[in-house]
């Protein structure tokens, strides 16, 4: 079963363990769009559009 959560949850959750910012944003796109967690509340349905913008912040 996929794990329900709060965007707010996630990000300080994976932030726990995350060296950088760009870690914390990568990892927390990667969970939601590949359905290892599922978010609830204001970002229910939420997936996030990847591209050269998110590319450029994980590789800094």
């Amino acid at each position: 079963m996929v794990p329900n959560t709060t965007l707010l949850d996630l990000v300080n959750a994976v932030a726990e363990h995350a060296r950088s910012e760009a870690e914390i944003l990568a990892t927390v796109v990667f969970m939601v769009n590949r359905g290892h967690v599922r978010l609830c509340g204001t970002f229910k349905g939420t997936r996030f559009e990847t591209g050269l913008e998110l590319d450029a912040l994980a590789a800094a």
